[in-house]
């Protein structure tokens, strides 16, 4: 298959190069007017978690590169790898130029499908999300590449399609979690994240909020109320045991999170990114669509009320 990816970002980087080294033929598309040469190269720190792959690498990646796009081009698979709020704009850049193209979008998404509904058809994209995560050090893509990667179909799913997007990611040896409603799965994704991604932009320091045990626990409270708020919409919150931990007691919480963060390679490095601008941008565009849902519910929820002072950053 012939893939196109969409920038160079953290996620679209190693992806490119699980599926470049399983020998999948992988261009990426950057912005129009910036490609200086047609190969870049990067050097890459990655963790990998995948099933007989090396844990550490340190390595290079060689990108083809390309600012604009044909239907002539003949790719197969778009992967869309950018942060909800340049959703709409890659797709109204992309669709009409794609040919018959799918896309995989690997977004986080609160709203559901109309706005991709508006670009293409429900038979030409699958909703997806990446496992793995990182930051850009002194030039260096310091990530991790997880052993999944989650997917899923909405109604009006190429079922044919599933299999082409699962059998692309197989063939890099990640492990397809195939989820039966996938725009659910991103709900509950979203909830359980976007609290904790406001805490750390806020602090600016993993460890600086571990330590504010007043500010964890808004952030834990915060959390609860998004899952409610996602159950309320349809989401069955007992097919998401990896939340389950959010019904344990508040030290107990804090607790566990305190030692994962400082323990887990893989966590310091899936959320490097949380104080970067992009990863900051889109914490603030999920905070006002989750205060949208919970005026629109007429939902009473003063923890993630409270979060907006951490997500607009402001310190007392």
């Amino acid at each position: 298959m012939k893939i196109l990816i969409v920038g160079k970002g953290i996620i679209g980087t190693i992806y490119g190069w699980a599926l470049t080294e399983a020998g999948v033929e992988v261009t990426h598309m950057v912005r129009p007017g910036s490609q200086a040469v047609p190969e870049q190269t990067v050097k890459l720190d990655v963790l990998d978690e995948r099933k007989g792959h090396k844990s550490e690498n340190q390595t290079y990646y060689t990108m083809s590169c390309v600012d604009n796009i044909t239907p002539e081009d003949g790719f197969d698979w778009i992967i869309v790898p950018v942060n909800a709020g340049q959703l709409e704009s890659v797709l109204s850049m992309l669709a009409p130029v794609s040919g018959n193209a799918c896309f995989f979008t690997m977004t986080s998404n609160w709203n559901g499908t109309e706005l991709i509904d508006q670009y293409l058809p429900r038979n030409r994209y699958i909703l997806g999300y990446a496992d793995g995560g990182g930051t850009i050090r002194n030039g260096v893509y310091w990530t991790n590449l997880g052993a999944e990667v989650h997917l899923g179909k909405v109604e009006g799913t190429d079922f044919n399609k599933l299999d082409q997007i699962k059998t692309l990611f197989e063939k890099a040896d990640m492990k397809p979690d195939i989820q039966p409603e996938m725009l659910h799965w991103l709900w509950v994704h979203n909830a359980s994240a976007t609290a904790f991604a406001a805490g750390f932009a806020y602090q600016k320091e993993m460890l600086k909020f571990l330590k504010n045990t007043p500010m964890m626990r808004t952030c834990i409270e915060a959390t609860r109320e998004l899952l409610s708020m996602c159950e309320k919409r349809g989401a069955n919150l007992k097919d998401y045991p990896e939340i389950s931990f959010m019904g344990w007691p508040d030290w107990l919480v804090i607790a566990a999170m305190r030692w994962l963060y400082t323990t887990n390679k893989s966590m310091q490095r899936y959320t490097a990114h949380a104080a970067s601008d992009g990863s900051l941008e889109e914490t603030r565009l999920n905070y006002q669509l989750m205060m949208k849902t919970a005026k629109e519910m007429n939902l009473n929820t003063p923890a993630l009320k409270k979060l907006g002072e951490f997500v607009e950053c402001k310190k007392n």
